[in-house]
């Protein structure tokens, strides 16, 4: 005879796991702002294309967003940050690209962010 205990508990685990961990590497790519997306592979256990995948999917669903460079660096921009980036457009109309990238280091934290526990304890 076959007895079924915990009907269906393995699958919602693992779901919350996954969950648990996207935030995770949500979170990681926020506090640090600039990632290696080598290192970002390494941090956790994967490949460096299915790191890139990651966050392309993430971008796609509006979880991050940002620029990937031609390096294989990954810089989180935040909804703040990209609307200041907005405003300045709307604001001086056409502008050329030296002046956008000059504008946007004013605009844009490039430094690694103090996690929220950190932050609060001090």
């Amino acid at each position: 005879m076959i007895s079924v205990e915990n009907e269906g508990s393995g699958e919602a685990d693992v779901i919350q796991e996954d969950q648990g961990l996207l935030q995770r590497f949500v979170d990681y790519i926020k506090q640090q702002k600039t990632v290696v997306l080598e290192d970002l592979a390494a941090e956790f256990g994967l490949k460096v294309q299915d790191a890139i995948n990651r966050v392309n999917g993430l971008e796609a669903m509006g979880r991050i967003s940002g620029v990937m460079d031609d390096r294989g660096k990954f810089i989180y921009i935040s909804p703040e940050e990209m609307q200041a980036v907005a405003d300045y457009l709307q604001t001086k109309g056409r502008v050329s690209i030296a002046d956008l990238a000059k504008k946007s280091n004013e605009f844009i934290d490039l430094s690694a962010r103090q996690t929220e526990v950190a932050a609060s304890e001090t």
